[in-house]
């Protein structure tokens, strides 16, 4: 075959090659996109797929069940069930186990005679009450009381007692006069504080929060007529609905706080200037608190907030609880006045049966003819200080005073007579003024 016929086939063949090397090629690119659109097309139907799926399971008529939620938590797509969380955030149900605080310990003398815990109405649980007498009673300055009160102040330089301690509020109920001796100044009132938190409670039985209020009369009677602290850690608790915990972290010890500053609240919205009535009085044996230890160390934060009031902020609310009988409403004034009352007869407040606090003895009623004489009072002693604010009928009405004394000093808390002498002068010379 000549040389040239035999180029021309081999230059034919080798462009045959080359054209079906070309097809293969595009051929397998056009497999290789076919391939990887139908990929992207079953991945794109599986989500939508996956998707339609976790929305129907939310979308059910029915209360979403734990599967579905976490079937929604877990799908990157799907939205999270929001609607659910604020429906159950808004179920009247949750909102009331929030609101309810746990049952209080109860002390040992409680649980010995099956006592009753008092329990709150449902629709109830954070309603906070206030003082129904806004303002002070006009009471006007008298120079004849105030001869009494300074010869009461001389009485105790008499005895070598110190005069910076002391305070004194004088008030003649029938004439609305009165006098004092250093009685804008807040001091530590030991016990007398509990009359405060009497008041409290009462505005709230009144108000309908507690379901029966007879479950406080034996707490009452123990924290009035005995003073007994025990008594009154749990009303206080019951009041505010706190309770004695270890120490708390900041956010919590300030929503605990406000609870317990309501009582505060109660009287200083009705003119009870600078009142400080948040802190229990110790020893409280039944939760192990000798002194304030936790939540009730806290509250020590800051100097206030140790229970502060005046002789005046005492003598003012008796007067409105026996005298005025306006306290809260004539129907609990009444009782709790009732509560107040002493019995002077030497058989009962001299006997070795007598309680350990004896509110009669080494205080105003020891010294006052018990024959002729009606007494109602809330007294207070600590190693460091005594306190006392009462009110005094005397024979057949004649006069009716209220007197209370605040002497925050130890030499006062050791000085066992001189309430006894300061309150029998006091009563000779209201019954001499009376008798004019």
């Amino acid at each position: 075959m000549p040389k040239r016929r035999k180029s021309q086939i081999l230059s034919h063949q080798f462009s045959k090659l080359s054209l079906a090397s070309k097809v293969n090629h595009l051929t397998l690119k056009f497999t290789i996109l076919s391939v990887l659109i139908a990929i992207l097309i079953t991945k794109y139907m599986a989500e939508q797929f996956v998707k339609s799926s976790a929305q129907y399971s939310l979308n059910l008529p029915t209360p979403a069940s734990r599967s579905s939620v976490q079937v929604a938590a877990k799908s990157p797509t799907a939205p999270l069930p929001v609607p659910a969380v604020k429906v159950a955030a808004k179920s009247p149900a949750r909102q009331k186990f929030k609101s309810l605080t746990p049952p209080p310990p109860v002390p040992d003398w409680a649980v010995a005679k099956s006592l009753p815990i008092p329990s709150r109405q449902p629709e109830k649980q954070d309603l906070e009450v206030v003082y129904n007498l806004k303002k002070p009673p006009n009471f006007k300055h008298s120079q004849q009381l105030q001869a009494i009160v300074n010869d009461m102040v001389e009485l105790a330089t008499d005895q070598s007692l110190p005069k910076k301690p002391l305070s004194i509020t004088l008030i003649d109920a029938k004439t609305g006069e009165t006098a004092g001796y250093q009685q804008d100044t807040p001091r530590y009132p030991a016990s007398v504080i509990k009359m405060f938190w009497m008041v409290v409670l009462y505005a709230q039985i009144e108000k309908g929060i507690w379901k029966n209020e007879k479950d406080f009369a034996p707490y009452l009677a123990k924290m009035i007529k005995e003073s007994d602290n025990e008594a009154a850690s749990f009303i206080l608790d019951e009041v505010t609905g706190t309770r004695s915990e270890s120490e708390l972290k900041s956010e919590k010890f300030k929503l605990w706080k406000n609870k317990r500053q309501q009582v505060n609240r109660f009287f200083r919205q009705a003119g009870y200037k600078n009142i400080s009535v948040i802190q229990k009085t110790f020893p409280i044996d039944y939760i192990n608190l000798p002194e304030p230890e936790g939540s009730e160390s806290q509250l020590l934060g800051n100097p206030g907030d140790w229970n502060r009031i005046t002789t005046q902020h005492a003598a003012r609310l008796l007067y409105e609880i026996c005298y005025a009988g306006q306290a809260v409403s004539v129907q609990a004034s009444k009782k709790m006045c009732g509560w107040l009352k002493r019995d002077l007869n030497p058989k009962a407040w001299r006997s070795p049966d007598s309680y350990d606090f004896n509110p009669v003895r080494t205080f105003f009623g020891e010294s006052l003819p018990h024959t002729r004489v009606r007494l109602h009072s809330k007294a207070g002693w600590t190693s460091i200080s005594r306190a006392e604010a009462a009110m005094v009928v005397t024979e057949n009405s004649k006069a009716t005073y209220i007197l209370a004394i605040f002497a925050p000093d130890s030499a006062y808390a050791e000085e066992v007579e001189i309430f006894p002498k300061m309150s029998r002068l006091v009563y000779n010379r209201m019954n001499s003024r009376s008798s004019r």
